[in-house]
């Protein structure tokens, strides 16, 4: 790897014909890699609380934008197909290296096995310079589909690190069933939205007892 290069880890799920999971694996690189130039954030979190002890709904959607235009993301990555491809928990994932001159601090690659990163617990507030944030997603049926939605979830961390605008809402109603006589709903819509560049994927780790994926990683903001 050329010194100040770039790295990303593509994934897809195991298909009956290697060739196409290495081809939808380089295309999630490419896809890391077009994510690093530039992606577009927007996320909304509304936060229900009632008058019960367990009356407590969050939900929270997001869109991202950035160029779909692949194929000359994939035409820059490097790899050796001997070395940098390998499976685990039913998915493929391929190595690709890109040269770069960059103060990017490097990659740490995707772990399956081993302790719990201390990043899961005790994120850092940045590094490098660099905002950080954390992802996780719990399994989902294809655990390609779980390191991805991790690794969304990152960007979505990272812009919500950034910046959030609350809206909020409290309501009085009757409940003779309680202490006081009436009860509070809480309404809060939590947005945000930008531009983060240079997002760049530093470690994954999918915890071996459940198959979940951590993901930490960090990029620049812009509002």
């Amino acid at each position: 790897m050329p010194q100040g290069g770039l790295v990303f880890i593509g994934v897809s799920p195991r298909l009956s014909n290697r060739e196409t999971s290495i081809q939808t694996a380089l295309e999630d690189a490419a896809r890391r890699f077009s994510l690093y130039n530039s992606v577009n954030c927007t996320v909304l979190r509304r936060e229900r609380i009632g008058g019960g002890i367990m009356d407590f709904h969050i939900n929270r959607t997001y869109t991202l934008q950035y160029d779909e235009d692949l194929e000359k993301y994939i035409e820059q990555l490097e790899y050796d197909p001997l070395s940098d491809i390998y499976e685990n928990n039913n998915a493929l994932f391929i190595v690709t290296r890109v040269a770069a001159n960059t103060d990017t601090p490097a990659n740490r690659g995707h772990s399956s096995r081993g302790e719990r990163p201390q990043w899961i617990d005790s994120p850092p507030s940045s590094i490098g310079g660099f905002i950080t944030g954390v992802g996780y997603s719990t399994r989902l049926t294809s655990h390609a589909d779980t390191v991805i939605k991790s690794y969304e979830y990152a960007i979505v961390g990272i812009m919500e690190n950034i910046a959030i605008a609350v809206n909020s809402d409290h309501q009085h109603y009757l409940n003779s069933f309680s202490a006081f006589g009436f009860d509070i709903n809480i309404s809060n819509d939590l947005s945000s939205s930008g531009v983060l560049r240079n997002f760049y994927i530093l470690e994954s780790w999918t915890n071996p007892a459940d198959l979940s994926v951590w993901t930490l990683a960090i990029a620049r903001g812009e509002m």
